[in-house]
């Protein structure tokens, strides 16, 4: 995608759940943030424009180019750092942060990632079977295919995917990578279509092949790997009093998210008879959503990727 259609499309672009982002991040003047997922900048402009200097990470080159030129007046407030969320705290180190005042992540992949057929994230476009958030990793998903034995395979599209019919999936998906081709998303999709029962196709309310993707796409970007990394680094990431504001797509993000704010909030255990008393009276962080937020009717017709989003949010307690 060329660098003008990129800014075309990074103007265009709608972040999810925007006002609710803003009320909890409550972003002041002087604080600093750390976007993880910068993609197009739609959460960081507003986390700009309420005064607070903001370190966005994103591991994607076009949307890094893309953003830096929509963000540009901000130039005195805003730093973009290369690379994966998962070693952020290595990235702030690095320009000599060890601690913020907020964190926010937009898990999954972007709508505009989804757009380019070239990337080969979606199954609507015919492109190559590629699906790297870095366009320079080390395998694509059509290198899974083929080197992953089927057993390995149809465990993925079960562990990832939830995918209920992952044996006939794999076997058909694992004879196709390794046949002569042509090899396109499209027809890859048309491959798990098939291998699903015909009762299968006509009852799924989303297209046949949305399960898979999604668990090649994860497994080929370690999505929930970076997502473990990254809940453990954020307690100690965040300065007394810091926010943290977590966006997920699907219940793999939103399980692990929702365990960890669960642990973080709970108060201690009570001793059994004879123990001292725990240390802290009060557990670490407090919970600023109980329940996800989600998108509102109004939002979903404007913005249909943000039907799926939850967001769950804490804040560090106070010294």
């Amino acid at each position: 995608m060329c660098a003008a259609h990129a800014v075309q499309q990074s103007s265009e672009h709608i972040p999810v759940l925007a006002e609710p982002v803003r009320r909890l991040a409550a972003a002041k003047p002087g604080e600093v943030w750390v976007d993880c997922t910068l993609g197009f900048g739609g959460h960081t402009a507003d986390l700009l424009a309420a005064g607070a200097r903001v370190y966005g990470v994103d591991r994607d080159p076009q949307a890094r180019a893309a953003t830096a030129a929509r963000l540009a007046p901000y130039a005195d407030r805003f730093s973009m750092l290369s690379g994966d969320f998962r070693h952020v705290a290595a990235l702030l180190a690095a320009e000599g942060v060890e601690a913020v005042d907020g964190l926010l992540a937009d898990l999954g992949v972007s709508s505009w990632q989804l757009d380019q057929a070239e990337r080969g994230f979606s199954f609507q476009h015919a492109g190559p079977v590629d699906m790297r958030m870095d366009p320079a990793g080390p395998r694509t998903a059509l290198d899974l295919l083929r080197t992953l034995p089927m057993g390995e395979l149809a465990d993925l599209l079960r562990r990832y995917g939830e995918e209920p019919f992952a044996g006939p999936i794999a076997r058909a998906m694992k004879a196709w990578a390794e046949g002569p081709g042509p090899h396109s998303t499209t027809g890859l999709a048309a491959v798990v279509a098939g291998a699903l029962p015909a009762k299968a196709q006509r009852t799924r309310h989303r297209h046949p092949a949305t399960r898979a993707f999604q668990a090649l796409r994860i497994a080929v970007n370690d999505e929930l790997g970076a997502l473990e990394t990254l809940l453990a680094t954020l307690p100690t990431l965040l300065r007394p009093g810091g926010r943290a504001l977590l966006i997920s797509f699907h219940s793999l993000e939103d399980r692990p998210i929702k365990q960890a704010f669960a642990a973080w909030t709970r108060p201690p255990e009570p001793p059994r008879r004879g123990l001292p008393a725990p240390d802290a009276a009060e557990p670490p962080f407090v919970a600023l959503t109980r329940k996800p937020v989600i998108a509102d009717e109004a939002e979903v017709a404007t913005n249909p990727r943000a039907r799926s989003a939850k967001l769950r949010a804490v804040m560090r307690r106070a010294a």
